[in-house]
């Protein structure tokens, strides 16, 4: 069974060994030993890191719960071991980001890159609506995607 929880430094050499395979990572250069840093960095900051731990760390949702464009929170990546894609983890990732989220920040944003048409998918099946790009803001030849998503009304 699985539970997602927040990071521990001790959970970040594992987990950026098992991500740092993804195309994803390889594409902007980030090795293991740099996922680690840029992770360690979001918890010294006090940023919000979930993992979802299935006999150790298996996938991650790095975010911020407000300040984005100064009303909304801001999912800065969301990432999952190969071996446990397609089970319902990025879902589930996905869904502690917005209950976090949506409890402090009436919007959602995040940014998918060009490239990464599975990941577009998924965030337009969970609802976020692509409203714009931002060519070159990381790699000259990618453009980040913005994608958001307003807090549903209270039922």
């Amino acid at each position: 069974m699985s539970t997602i929880r927040p990071a521990l430094l001790a959970d970040l050499p594992l987990l950026a060994a098992r991500l740092s395979p993804l195309p994803l990572f390889t594409r902007y250069g980030h090795t293991a030993t740099r996922l680690e840093q840029l992770l360690g960095g979001a918890l010294g900051r006090g940023e919000q890191l979930l993992v979802i731990d299935a006999d150790g760390p298996r996938g991650m949702a790095w975010f911020l719960t407000s300040g984005t464009l100064g009303i909304g929170g801001y999912l800065r990546l969301i990432a999952v071991d190969p071996t446990f894609q397609n089970r319902g983890t990025g879902a589930a990732l996905l869904a502690a980001f917005e209950t976090h989220t949506f409890a402090k920040s009436a919007h959602a944003f995040l940014l998918v890159s060009d490239f990464n048409d599975g990941a577009q998918r998924f965030y337009e099946r969970h609802g976020y609506v692509r409203v714009g790009a931002l060519a070159g803001l990381v790699l000259p030849e990618v453009n980040e995607l913005l994608y958001w998503k307003r807090r549903p009304p209270a039922s």
